[in-house]
């Protein structure tokens, strides 16, 4: 990507400048014959091995085309974040003022709008980031974080240590990954075992996730004013996996939190009239708009025909108990700090803001977070970013890297033990095991990478074959952050493997 017209050293890139480098990639590879834009997928049916029938829709103007794909191969590449979730509120008609969902910000009002006051539901960080707009611009947010939900997120500073590290660098850097519990083997086991299972080790650990806390506690000084320390996060820092942020504004956030230009609301909504929020501490507020900073759904987003299982929320049968306690016996055993599981806080019950969150049967149980498990043999249906972790790039790349060698019928070829039953357990160990480590994030639901990002990128490409230590050095290996950069080359390996060239 270009860097003109931008400093990078302010940590932002203008989203214009993303969209050229879209367009240029596009242009670059050729890609544009293989797109079809404005287009939405229906229903797909499971054809068996023949592949798939997709009933798509194509949107010209006001008019609409609908007619069929024959796919033989088929990858859901839509991810975790593609269908906002609203909240239904208690007569919402009678609000009279708009009410939409954070995604929709930067359009739905063509700027910030001419609201004089803002209401602003959520605790994550796209709701910071929204509060910051509006105080900012010196424009009254009220910011209402639900009792009955997660809380504020963490936020932490956009530096770490004296040397200003970026933060995604050091979770990308193998000697902190070693500190925290994970059960893929990345060719260090003997290592994360010491920090993980020996008590000199856990002491280490338990020292450096502390001393992570406290430091962020004690920057961002929340208990330095009775507002700030509303933001003040519920959950220790070690479970929350990717409830959190970087401080990466401007201007000190805090300052509009305590100068009264953002004011926090822990409550729930219980209804609305008027230009009125009415919350369950009893008090309203006044708003000429509300905000819902309130999350993504993590159902599918088309109708699949199958009589398989998928793997996905609402298609997937519950494992058998045997399975369950076989997987979680392996977890306690490997990483033992995740037996003392924390106390879930003791929340008013959900009113109905939260009616349209129905409780899942089942999380996603996908092998390798990728795959269904009745899908592994028949090799027509995957899915590509069903999962969050600040290392997208990577990830992003390693998945597709797997993908290509799993449809191409390679992937089970570098495995010992290809069998239904070893891949069904190995699903619900790895789905397991993020409920567990990230138990007060969303790791129940669906994955959740965070410490772990660089050890299961080494899973994916050791699947592959291709090499996954690639720094180079015994101490660049080790001490050095993965960059994008440090995987060129792997699909040509990928090949020469696939080949037989090696």
């Amino acid at each position: 990507m270009s860097t003109k017209g931008f400093n990078l050293a302010d940590d932002h890139i203008p989203g214009e400048h993303v969209n050229e480098y879209l367009h240029s990639y596009v242009k670059e590879f050729e890609l544009m014959r293989h797109m079809r834009l404005t287009t939405r997928v229906k229903s797909a049916v499971d054809e068996k091995s023949a592949g798939w029938t997709l009933t798509v829709v194509q949107h010209t103007g006001p008019n609409e085309k609908e007619y069929k794909i024959a796919a033989s191969k088929l990858v859901i590449a839509t991810g975790l974040t593609s269908e906002p979730l609203i909240p239904t509120l208690k007569r919402e008609e009678a609000f009279g003022a708009p009410i939409y969902h954070s995604s929709q910000f930067a359009k739905a009002e063509n700027g910030l709008g001419t609201f004089e006051k803002v209401a602003l539901l959520g605790g994550a960080k796209f709701s910071w980031d929204i509060a910051y707009a509006y105080a900012s611009a010196g424009i009254q947010v009220n910011w209402i974080i639900r009792k009955s939900g997660h809380g504020p997120c963490w936020m932490m500073p956009n530096r770490l240590t004296p040397l200003r590290v970026i933060p995604e660098l050091l979770l990308q850097t193998r000697l902190i990954t070693w500190l925290a519990p994970c059960i893929w083997d990345d060719g260090f086991s003997y290592i994360r075992n010491f920090f993980q299972q020996h008590w000199l080790g856990r002491k280490i650990v338990d020292t450096f996730f502390a001393k992570m806390q406290h430091a962020t506690e004690k920057t961002n000084d929340y208990d330095g004013h009775v507002e700030t320390a509303k933001l003040k996060p519920w959950d220790d820092v070690f479970f929350i996996g990717t409830n959190r942020g970087l401080l990466n504004y401007r201007n000190d956030f805090f300052e509009l939190v305590r100068n009264g230009r953002i004011k926090v609301h822990i409550a729930d909504i219980t209804h609305l009239s008027k230009h009125e929020i009415h919350l369950s501490t009893g008090n309203s507020i006044q708003a000429d708009v509300l905000i819902c900073g309130t999350g993504w759904k993590d159902t599918p987003q088309l109708n699949f025909v199958t009589d398989k299982e998928l793997g996905l929320p609402g298609h997937t049968a519950t494992p058998m108990a045997t399975q369950i306690e076989r997987a979680n016996a392996h977890i306690f055993q490997a990483c033992p700090k995740l037996r003392n599981q924390p106390t879930q806080p003791q929340h008013e019950s959900a009113t109905a803001e939260d009616n349209t969150k129905k409780a899942s049967p089942e999380p996603y149980r996908l092998y390798r977070f990728i795959v269904p498990p009745a899908f592994i043999n028949s090799q027509t249906l995957a899915f590509a970013g069903a999962y969050r972790s600040p290392a997208t790039t990577i990830i992003a790349q390693t998945q597709a890297l797997w993908i290509t060698s799993y449809l191409d019928s390679q992937i089970l070829k570098c495995s010992t033990d290809a069998s239904s039953e070893r891949i069904t357990y190995e699903t619900i160990l790895h789905t397991q095991f993020s409920k567990w480590r990230y138990s007060r994030g969303f790791g129940a639901r669906f994955p959740e990478l965070w410490f772990d990002c660089l050890p299961y990128v080494d899973l994916l490409l050791k699947d592959v074959g291709v090499r996954n230590e690639r720094k180079g050095g015994w101490f660049r290996e080790r001490f050095e952050p993965y960059l994008p950069g440090d995987y060129g080359g792997v699909v040509a390996e990928y090949l020469a493997l696939r080949d037989g060239v090696w």
